[in-house]
């Protein structure tokens, strides 16, 4: 039975937090909010940039699809800060030595393929669902089902990598495995210290 990795993004296979925490600075700076660095960053890295924004909506009032909006804009401008996190080429190549299937989903926007290319490797997936494709934000797992659905794929072999709870919550909701790099095993989750573990995990699959 064939394996399937369906990958988060930043975080897990690239180190985007620099760019987004720039891109958040001009955002509160344009809405003129207090910027607080750290507990945005905390914010983002325990939950998501969308927990954020609708934190922002409900303390200031502000209008969520232009917080969003605004922000994609911003972050797109600093995709060249992008970079792999270590271990990613390895780890997919492991993949493609056993055979092992690779799909995104990740809430980035539509410049995500262009950021694949740039670093080289957007040949190893076999589609990337980004924000752009207008499904429910995790932990709802609509993206994940169209995957499963779309390619046949079976729940019992298949995982979502991700590097936060939100990514652990939309594997539970969609009925498969987890593998993630921070948070603790348990019966639906497998903590990895890195991306270097994947191939002590599946060696024998």
């Amino acid at each position: 039975m064939t394996t399937n990795f369906i990958w988060d993004f930043d975080g897990t296979l690239v180190d985007s937090y620099e760019a987004i925490m720039e891109a958040m600075a001009v955002l509160y700076d344009h809405y003129q909010l207090p910027f607080e660095a750290e507990s945005i960053r905390q914010t983002i890295l325990t939950t998501s940039t969308g927990h954020l924004f609708d934190q922002l909506v409900a303390d200031y009032g502000l209008d969520g699809q232009d917080l969003r909006e605004f922000f994609t804009r911003e972050q797109e401008k600093r995709d060249d800060r992008i970079v792999l996190l270590p271990h990613v080429r390895e780890a997919l190549q492991f993949t493609k030595d056993k055979g092992i299937r690779n799909f995104i989903y990740t809430h980035k926007g539509k410049t995500t393929q262009q950021v694949l290319d740039n670093l080289g490797i957007a040949s190893d997936f076999v589609e990337v669902v980004t924000a752009a494709n207008g499904f429910e934000r995790k932990p709802h797992p609509a993206a994940i089902n169209y995957l499963l659905d779309k390619y046949g794929l079976d729940k019992a072999s298949t995982y979502y990598i991700g590097d936060r709870l939100i990514d652990v919550q939309v594997a539970k909701q969609a009925g498969i495995r987890s593998i993630n790099l921070n948070l603790p095993t348990d019966d639906v989750n497998q903590k990895i210290e890195s991306l270097a573990d994947l191939a002590n995990l599946f060696q024998n699959s």
